[in-house]
């Protein structure tokens, strides 16, 4: 860590001379935004030239061969001038060195994370055991508590359901604020709900196990190690974690009713679409979202409702 510490303040070093000479300071183009803009671009396209020199001092063409000697020292050389870019980069964007070893080690787990997942749902699908599909968020997680409380801490902004903010807050402001949540690192501190943790590990004994978000990580890359995260801070076991903005497409187009024991979810529709295909449907009762009158008029007779601690699900596979 001190070593990269110390060629991180090399490069910031020379990032500022190199603004000087230019007339700029680093601290300013940072704050301007077309500046910013400016410089990423230049950045991002010498960080491409630099990648292809890497390139060159490789003998990788399989209908001909390099005539010059191989040199394995340029190798690293180029390696070095695309780094600097890299670093001059997370540079110009405001990040610091322990901003980067924190987002590697994240970032480390979601790759391993994808890279055991593909072997895992292969297994699913091939296995005798059935599938309990969990949604997250409503289930598992305190949603929308945790966005509300999040709301009243950090802009003293007090509503006690999901749908008195939006009628409360104009468009443009609900998503400004929901893109703040869901990049603050909040999801990876939720509180969890009553029964989780000893349900979860009642389930795995018995099923494969697949949670299924729709929280939209392809959009806000960090809703992935902040979900990881927070599962294995609160010992939540499971078998697989897919994100999917259209659940109940993913399950009806991807699993037979016969290969899926239950699904749990805390959206009326989701619920409403998988029972109509033939799926056994639970839905957790959520006041924050829903009324009771909403309950009684939109859900499906057949679905079962879970009134508090998730334990009320009975393990009735057939």
């Amino acid at each position: 860590m001190d070593r990269l510490k110390e060629v991180f303040k090399i490069q910031k070093d020379f990032t500022n001379r190199f603004f000087e000479k230019q007339g700029l300071s680093l601290n300013e183009v940072m704050k301007d935004k077309e500046l910013k803009i400016k410089w990423n671009k230049e950045y991002v396209l010498a960080l491409s030239k630099e990648v292809y020199e890497v390139l060159d001092e490789i003998d990788w063409k399989m209908h001909t061969s390099k005539d010059s000697e191989d040199i394995n020292d340029n190798v690293l050389e180029e390696c070095v001038d695309v780094m600097k870019y890299l670093f001059g980069i997370i540079q110009l964007n405001g990040f610091n060195v322990d901003d980067l070893y924190e987002k590697f080690i994240d970032k480390s787990k979601v790759v391993e994370a994808k890279f055991n997942q593909e072997e895992v749902m292969k297994k699913i699908k091939s296995s005798d055991k059935k599938i309990a599909f969990i949604d997250i968020d409503g289930v598992l997680a305190d949603w929308p508590g945790g966005f509300l409380k999040w709301l009243g801490d950090e802009h003293g902004m007090k509503f006690s359901t999901l749908s008195d903010f939006k009628l409360s807050v104009d468009k443009k402001q609900q998503y400004k604020l929901k893109s703040e949540y869901r990049t603050c690192g909040i999801k990876s501190k939720l509180d969890v709900l009553s029964g989780v943790e000893t349900f979860m590990k009642k389930t795995c004994e018995k099923y494969n196990v697949v949670l299924l978000t729709a929280r939209p990580y392809k959009k806000y890359f960090r809703i992935y190690s902040d979900t990881i995260k927070w599962l294995a801070d609160n010992d939540i076991c499971y078998d697989a974690i897919v994100f999917d903005e259209e659940k109940e497409k993913y399950i009806i187009n991807n699993f037979d009713t016969d290969k899926v024991a239950f699904c749990i979810d805390d959206d009326i529709q989701n619920a409403n679409k998988l029972h109509d295909s033939g799926f056994k449907v639970y839905l957790r009762k959520n006041l924050g979202i829903y009324t009771q009158e909403t309950l009684n008029r939109k859900l499906n007779d057949g679905i079962k409702i879970i009134n508090g601690n998730i334990i009320e699900v009975t393990y009735n596979a057939n």
